[in-house]
This record gives structure tokens, sequence and C-alpha cells, in this order.
């Protein structure tokens, strides 16, 4: 149980260092803009968010890895955001979607670097 919030902690630690440092944003969340320039973008979120819902897990973080697009820096956005709430799931509803706790902050860190960001934490 201490590994475990020890866990939750240093993944919102290491999304919240993300927003701050590269994003330039006080907040974790992505918020979809509705423009078309961002259509793409807004609509992997959309999708991402469903797939949560429906607890797909591990077809949510594919899909992730997927369509990220390293060169735009929304994509870490969504990125942040999807292990921010992910984060939140509870050790039973992450294994019901084929995750352990570990996976969400290793995913976050490998993520990241997809973008040329590496914070050890």
């Amino acid at each position: 149980m201490l590994k475990d919030d020890y866990l939750v902690r240093s993944t919102d630690a290491l999304a919240t260092t993300i927003a701050h440092l590269v994003l330039r944003k006080t907040g974790t969340d992505y918020t979809p803009s509705g423009l078309e320039a961002d259509a793409k973008a807004d609509g992997l979120w959309f999708a991402l968010d469903q797939l949560l819902k429906e607890n797909h897990l591990n077809e949510a973080e594919d899909l992730l890895y997927e369509e990220a697009d390293p060169s735009d820096l929304r994509y870490l956005e969504i990125a942040v955001d999807f292990y921010v709430h992910l984060n939140r799931f509870s050790d039973a509803d992450l294994k019901a979607g084929g995750f352990e706790r570990e996976e969400v902050g290793e995913g976050l860190r490998d993520m990241a670097r997809q973008f040329g960001v590496d914070l050890a934490l």
C-alpha cells in the first residue's frame, strides 16, 4: 500500500513537472480547443477519454502511442492528461484493464522521452 501511494505521488509529480517546465501550464489537463487545426489532437483526446471510461486501458495506451506526434506538444499534453487520469484508477480497476500501478509512471516517462523530455523521478 505504501509502495502504491509512493507510485501515485511520483507519477503526479512527474506529470506536474512536465506540465510546468515543458508545456508552461499550471495544470495537467488537456482542454480540447474545438479548432479545425486541432481536430486530430482533440479527436485523439476524446477517443482516449472514451476508452478510459470503458476501462480499455491497454487499447487506450496503444492508441496514444500510435497517434502521438512527437513534433507537436499538444500530444504530450494529451499524454500527461491521459496518465494523470489513469493514475487515479484504483489498483483493482488498473488490474481489470490489464495494467499494473508501476506501468502508469513508466508509460508517462516513456512517452515524455519521445518528446525529448527525460526527467528522472
